[in-house]
């Protein structure tokens, strides 16, 4: 498993749902919206094997999660969101449950625990949705990432004018100097992951997001030690990425015993007028009894389009036994 650091120069701006709403931006980006951003750039440096690499990566990733210097920082496992507190602690359950981000020490406690998780009182709460499992050694910045909002003009899409008088936010993600964001990728092979990581380099000097003729997006990358986190080669098993399992994965027992969300993807087709169909996906952090591989679906809108559209759906998993 590699580790992939993503240092910002700029600030960014993620659709987390892709309703095309500007103002509805994410501190994170997920694993479809990443695996998308590398293959086009990759299909920049080696056109000919575009539409079969997208078809079939020959990479998989977790969704992009914060981290500040040596510490990394994991979705909430859906089985702890379920909060137990004794009674004379009912007053803590209103921040515990804003929490959305655990330090990797705290997520393998938790992820041992299960749904009998029991949130401890001495757990450091930092911006809200992060969580230590225990006051930092480290003084922190006042927050890991910010959040802005400008005024916007509305633009036709069509005729690319302005329209008159149709004002909006557009939301960009600021990121503490030393933090940013981390994915973690496995590959095929090593032509692949020399492939990838040329394409990274690609897109990180174009950037990610909205407003990339602006600059926006941009970003360095170096390699990182990757989080210890438990092997899933047997059992339960947690997701750091969307999933989008083909039916005869999830039928009979195979929603059995599972804790999960959903969440619904869509999306413009590149700078066109054209949505790609939308798709459901289980969400990070959710958690299965045992691994479902997912699936590239085909995303195309019916009619005329101008290439094939995928969408990465494939789980990139961990487990919840000893770390590997």
């Amino acid at each position: 498993m590699h580790c992939y650091r993503l240092r910002f120069c700029a600030p960014f701006h993620v659709d987390g749902r892709g309703t095309g709403s500007h103002q509805d931006g994410e501190p994170f980006i997920r694993s479809d919206t990443l695996s998308a951003a590398v293959l086009s750039a990759w299909a920049l440096l080696e056109p000919e094997q575009a539409e079969a690499r997208a078809a079939q990566p020959p990479f998989l990733l977790s969704s992009a999660f914060p981290y500040w210097r040596t510490h990394y920082f994991l979705p909430r496992p859906v089985a702890s969101i379920a909060l137990r507190l004794p009674e004379e602690r009912l007053r803590e359950s209103k921040p515990f449950k804003k929490i959305q981000w655990l330090h990797s020490d705290l997520w393998l406690q938790v992820v041992a625990a299960g749904d009998r998780w029991l949130a401890p009182a001495n757990l450091t709460l930092w911006q809200d949705g992060l969580a230590w499992p225990q006051a930092p050694a480290e003084p922190l910045p006042h927050r890991l990432w910010a959040e802005e909002e400008r005024p916007r003009l509305a633009m036709d899409r069509v005729s690319d004018g302005a329209l008159d008088g149709q004002m909006f936010y557009f939301s960009r993600i600021h990121f503490d100097a030393e933090g940013g964001l981390y994915v973690l990728a496995r590959f095929d092979d090593e032509s692949a992951r020399a492939g990838f990581e040329a394409a990274l380099r690609l897109l990180g000097d174009n950037g990610i997001g909205a407003d990339r003729h602006g600059g926006n997006g941009q970003f360095s990358w170096e390699a990182g030690q990757a989080p210890a986190l438990p092997s899933a080669t047997a059992g339960a098993a947690i997701t750091l990425s969307l999933v989008n399992p083909a039916p005869e994965e999830v039928q009979g027992d195979g929603l059995v015993g599972a804790q999960y969300q959903l969440i619904s993807r869509g999306g413009w087709i590149g700078s066109g007028t054209l949505r790609r169909r939308r798709l459901r996906m289980f969400t990070e952090g959710s958690q299965f009894s045992r691994p479902l591989r997912g699936r590239v679906v085909d995303v195309t809108p019916d009619g005329p389009a101008p290439y094939r559209v995928y969408r990465d759906g494939r789980g990139f998993w961990v487990g919840t036994g000893g770390v590997s």
